[in-house]
């Protein structure tokens, strides 16, 4: 096994650059202390904390920003939200798919929802009045429920239970408990393997392994890989770019791929049709679906993933001087 590279502070890591990517952002807003200013500033303030977790390495540290940028919403928010309107509360909770009458009723009131869609939840360990909004998701990587603050807490050394609301005041005690979820739960190793995927599902399933998705897994891998090129990880750089002489070929492109190569495909799809909902380098849900289509159409495995016969169909397509511009991701375009 090749030697650990680790990271000797926050000067080896250009925050800058990632919070450019952030959507709506031209860069951490630091002096006036928005929350996403106060989340950059807890993560500077935190840099022992991450080393005494041993988030500490450029894929460990890159993994553990890159599930906390969607944890908060690319780190817009320090709670969970609870302002949901009828619509809203019938679209998200099951519970009040059941009752439409009673999503009317409770429409805007916080602590109302919140008691009801968590309240008196065994699997949450919400068993007392009021649990359900007390113990709602909070957090750098989100808690919710009062078993998962009194475990976290205990491991973090710090008394979730009596004041939960410190995770929301406090970020850098956020980022601590953060990073104490990250230990207890062993991802440091699936950071080491550079599994997004195992990663994502061990912060939103509870388990690496789960055959499930997590939710937004795409989003999370995607952030992840975006997180790992400021974390000065060498592998992970540039993940997409030419091989040396004699190395095996390209490898596939799939959410998460960023690069010339991804432009170039980018650029070939919405050439015959097949709009990517922009061209700037990173394959997300866009390219993804936008390759779903080219893919379904023109009888390939529909997976998502570009791989080298994908790639080279897209091309022979693009260069088809027989081709029409038809947007075919545009469910109007059939009927």
């Amino acid at each position: 096994m090749g030697r650990i590279i680790t990271i000797q502070g926050v000067g080896d890591i250009d925050l800058d650059k990632i919070s450019r990517l952030l959507p709506g952002r031209n860069g951490w807003d630091i002096l006036s202390l928005g929350t996403q200013g106060r989340y950059i500033k807890a993560i500077i303030d935190s840099w022992d904390t991450l080393q005494r977790y041993e988030i500490n390495t450029p894929l460990r540290l890159g993994h553990f920003l890159g599930q906390g940028l969607v944890e908060t919403g690319w780190l817009k928010y320090t709670e969970e939200g609870f302002s949901y309107s009828a619509e809203g509360l019938i679209a998200t909770f099951r519970h009040y798919r059941r009752n439409p009458d009673l999503a009317r009723q409770h429409a805007r009131k916080k602590e109302l929802i919140a008691n009801t869609v968590y309240g008196g939840r065994a699997d949450l360990g919400n068993t007392q009045e009021g649990d359900g909004w007390n113990f709602r998701g909070r957090g750098f990587i989100q808690l919710t429920g009062r078993y998962n603050y009194t475990k976290y807490g205990e491991a973090a050394g710090i008394d979730l239970v009596n004041d939960p609301d410190i995770i929301r005041r406090d970020l850098t005690k956020s980022v601590e408990v953060a990073a104490a979820f990250w230990k207890t739960n062993g991802l440091n190793a699936y950071a080491d393997q550079n599994d997004a995927a195992k990663v994502s599902r061990g912060v939103n399933r509870g388990n690496p392994n789960d055959a499930a998705a997590a939710n937004h897994e795409d989003l999370r891998i995607l952030w992840t890989n975006t997180a790992l090129g400021v974390t000065q990880a060498p592998q992970t750089v540039a993940p997409d770019a030419e091989p040396p002489p004699g190395a095996p070929s390209l490898k596939p492109l799939q959410v998460g791929s960023r690069g010339d190569r991804v432009r170039a495909l980018q650029e070939d799809l919405n050439a015959i049709g097949y709009s990517t909902n922009g061209i700037d380098g990173i394959y997300g849900q866009g390219t993804k679906r936008a390759i779903l289509a080219f893919q379904q159409e023109h009888g390939l495995p529909v997976t998502g993933i570009s791989d080298a016969a994908t790639i080279d169909a897209v091309d022979k397509a693009a260069d088809d001087p027989a081709r029409t511009r038809i947007d075919r991701t545009d469910p109007r375009t059939f009927g």
